[in-house]
């Protein structure tokens, strides 16, 4: 389930949630959400991503370059487990922006310093 937790601010900022599989019926749904957004800063909180599949990672993936072809930034926050595991077996979190509450995980090649 996706869900807009912080709709699209003056600041340009929005939050999404992800609830349950990241996979490629959720990854879909991901696509349409972020293809109609005009933020230029994305956080998406997958804290309660209980599995990702190679379909979720190529979203990921796509989200990450959706944004910063528009000149924006995603930033993943709260990655549960099983999710930050298999980004880091991928190597991911050194091309993605990966935040905790205890700071950051991965910084990404392409971070701002956010």
């Amino acid at each position: 389930m996706i869900l807009l937790t912080s709709p699209e601010t003056v600041t340009g900022r929005t939050e999404i949630s992800v609830y349950g599989d990241l996979d490629v019926i959720t990854g879909v749904e991901l696509r349409r959400v972020l293809g109609a957004l005009t933020a230029v800063r994305l956080e998406l909180d997958l804290a309660h991503v209980t599995f990702l599949d190679c379909a979720g990672v190529r979203t990921l993936l796509w989200a990450h370059e959706h944004m910063r072809d528009r000149g924006g930034l995603m930033i993943i926050f709260r990655p549960s487990g099983p999710v930050l595991r298999l980004l880091r077996l991928l190597e991911l979190d050194q091309c993605l922006v990966i935040r905790q509450s205890s700071g950051a995980v991965g910084t990404g090649r392409t971070s701002t310093g956010d």
